[in-house]
């Protein structure tokens, strides 16, 4: 049976809607320029974000190699962020634009949507420039083949597996809710992070400005959207968040195995298997508090197979 739901904030929608042309960075971009003076004794990504970095065979390298690993950490996560929006996001919120927010009494919720689409195709501009401005400053000529995020790969894995359409929109759906929600822990640590250069803390304090309003609207628009919902997308839809989640959680050292196997570092694979073995549960740090808000808003908390404890 269809469970009651609570109704979504109509009004906090048309706030966000009307302020979006004077908050959004894609609005103020001569306001909101990245062009931070460039300090080549800083590293380009958290050291305390690299798993392995208090390893005592990674600890003994010269300098210079920790400081090019880091470099090519920085240049995975704007990689990923842009396969993550592109691959991901985007054709999801498209999908709910365009088939979940029918009706005259939804325009102000299409028209957030579409604000939001217009945000992250600039954030993967925004990523995209971050990389050619790094790949630039640090003299980096070639290239390393980083593989996929496990997020990426167990979307896809899911994909797969799925034989209808509308189960496939679905389960992008729940992956792109689940990032939007979620997304602003991670991006508080690299705006945050005052020992890393001041042009990359920068990337990531624009992108958190519009992720912070993202991820209250996409709440109220995933009470509409499922309100939407079939019997049936409901169940699927249910069943398939808890995965989403699990994903999102998931510790992943593959593109770091990559870094460290591709520049050459010795001991690479001691060093990987160490840490992965060293590491806490597997669990990458995030703030899940909106989602389980989220979820007990639509009512499915209780029948979501998901422990928000351990986040």
């Amino acid at each position: 049976m269809l469970q009651p739901l609570m109704k979504a904030d109509h009004h906090l929608v048309q706030t966000l809607n009307k302020t979006w042309p004077k908050r959004a960075t894609v609005c103020s971009m001569e306001r909101f320029q990245v062009d931070e003076t460039f300090d080549p004794a800083k590293p380009d990504y958290p050291v305390h974000l690299a798993p392995f970095f208090d390893h005592p065979k990674f600890q003994q390298l010269d300098e210079a190699v920790k400081s090019r690993v880091l470099t090519w950490g920085w240049i995975g996560y704007n990689q990923r962020t842009m396969a993550a929006e592109d691959f991901i996001v985007n054709p999801a919120l498209g999908v709910v634009a365009n088939q979940l927010l029918e009706g005259e009494d939804n325009l102000d919720f299409r028209e957030a949507t579409q604000q939001i689409l217009v945000d992250e195709h600039y954030h993967t501009l925004m990523h995209m420039k971050a990389i050619e401005r790094t790949r630039a400053q640090r003299g980096i000529q070639g290239n390393l083949a980083l593989p996929r995020s496990v997020t990426f790969r167990r979307f896809h894995a899911l994909r797969a597996e799925l034989t209808e359409p509308w189960q496939r929109d679905l389960a992008a759906i729940a992956f792109a809710v689940v990032a939007e929600i979620s997304v602003n822990a991670y991006l508080d640590i690299l705006a945050k992070d005052t020992d890393i250069q001041e042009q990359n803390r920068r990337v990531a304090y624009l992108h958190n400005r519009d992720e912070y309003a993202h991820s209250k609207v996409l709440g109220e628009i995933g009470k509409v959207m499922y309100s939407n919902m079939s019997e049936a997308q409901r169940r699927f839809f249910v069943r398939v968040l808890p995965e989403a989640l699990r994903a999102f959680v998931a510790q992943d050292f593959s593109m770091w195995e990559a870094i460290l196997t591709q520049l050459e570092v010795p001991d690479a694979g001691a060093i990987i298997a160490d840490t992965s073995r060293g590491s806490s549960g597997g669990v990458l740090t995030r703030d899940y508090s909106g989602l389980h808000r989220f979820a007990a808003d639509i009512n499915i908390l209780e029948e979501i197979e998901f422990d928000f404890s351990s986040t």
